[in-house]
């Protein structure tokens, strides 16, 4: 696809790519990017279900340990920091 045939249709695009394609955007005949879906994996909320589910089963401690590890670890001296 060239770039302006990109940058005319980049919803379209987009839609392409969300739905997993590659498309090589060209100009002048030459290959200059591939525009491709996000390397992050998002999963459906029953797949999601699925492994929650699955998952093994928390023990009598993890609430004591998550408490412990909080109480270990400070809070960021700056938490909005840009």
């Amino acid at each position: 696809m060239t770039a302006t045939e990109a940058a005319r249709s980049f919803s379209d695009v987009l839609t392409r790519v969300a739905a997993g394609e590659e498309i090589e955007v060209t100009r002048s005949g030459a290959p200059i990017a591939v525009i491709a879906p996000a390397r992050g994996r998002v999963i459906s909320s029953g797949h999601f279900r699925d492994l929650i589910s699955s998952a093994p089963a928390v023990d009598d401690d993890f609430v004591a340990e998550v408490k412990a590890a909080r109480a270990a670890v400070a809070p960021p001296a700056e938490p909005w920091r840009s």
